[in-house]
């Protein structure tokens, strides 16, 4: 064999070899892609059951004679906003009125809402059962607000009725209000 003979050999299994890696990486992207087209479509499954479920909710609360807000309907949002003055009307005038501060520790001692209970929101979930289910109304707050709505969107999906979140929240009260006793 000559030289130029074995030279080609070499580069024909040079190219051999680049084409077989080249095919290999191929195919773990083709895997990888594969794979992550899996799990986009059961994200998007799962993504629309959870929208349905809400609307299901916000219809049979329309059966029951609930009046929804647009907003409501249009967010999938299964509580209502309520501003001081309508927080302030529910505290005076729903004596069953179960209220909910999901500060922090160090937040409520700065004072909280007569007879409310404190969960901060990262304890939430463990301590969920604490809240009454009894058909009674729900107020939830925060220091600003945006806490609170994210709790009550968990309560909701928990099957909490008559959710109430107070926007602005304890920083925008301007009703009564009492300082902790621990």
């Amino acid at each position: 064999m000559r030289v130029v003979e074995i030279v080609a050999l070499l580069v024909a299994l040079v190219a051999l070899l680049v084409a077989l890696a080249t095919a290999r990486g191929q195919r773990r992207a083709l895997e990888e892609g594969v794979a992550e087209a899996r799990r986009a479509t059961r994200n998007a499954a799962e993504e629309s059951r959870a929208a349905g479920e809400v609307q299901r909710r916000l219809l049979a609360r329309i059966v029951a004679g609930d009046t929804l807000t647009p907003e409501m309907v249009l967010e999938g949002q299964l509580w209502r906003d309520v501003d001081d003055a309508l927080g302030r009307r529910m505290l005076a005038e729903m004596p069953d009125l179960v209220i909910l501060d999901v500060r922090t520790p160090q937040e409520t001692r700065a004072g909280t809402l007569p007879g409310a209970m404190r969960i901060p929101i990262d304890e939430l979930e463990a301590r969920k059962d604490e809240i009454s289910r009894g058909g009674r109304r729900l107020l939830v707050y925060c220091e600003g607000g945006a806490r609170s709505a994210a709790a009550c969107e968990y309560l909701c999906t928990e099957g909490y009725l008559g959710v109430h979140n107070l926007e602005g929240g304890y920083g925008a009260w301007t009703g009564p209000k009492e300082t902790p006793r621990d």
